[in-house]
């Protein structure tokens, strides 16, 4: 009986690792789409891109957060959606949009 209760306890944390894993290596995967189509079909450099990551929120939504060089204060939120990524949303790094902030790479 113990043998057994070993055995299931190794299963459900080998499961939940899997699942991590897999995880970690989709949302990795989204990260590297979205930096691919900024680079190659909005022309941004590498070295535009100060930081990018991908969330899984509820819904389940999908999102990879993209903040430029040149505007370390804005979010550019992006999604893939049918094949295609397209920017969706931004928002300041911190606090709450007043109508007033300039953002420099609005997509249309």
């Amino acid at each position: 009986m113990k043998k057994i209760k070993i055995l299931l306890l190794v299963i459900v944390l080998m499961a939940c690792a899997l699942g991590l894993a897999g995880l970690k290596i989709f949302k990795d995967k989204i990260t590297s789409e979205v930096k691919t189509y900024l680079i190659e079909e909005r022309g941004y450099n590498p070295n535009d891109i100060y930081e990018i990551y991908t969330q899984i929120g509820k819904a389940p939504l999908v999102s990879t957060t993209v903040i430029f060089e040149d505007d370390r204060s804005s979010r550019y939120l992006y999604r893939k959606e049918n094949g295609k990524i397209y920017q969706y949303s931004r928002a300041p790094v911190q606090g709450v949009d007043d109508g007033t902030k300039r953002y420099k790479h609005i997509e249309e």
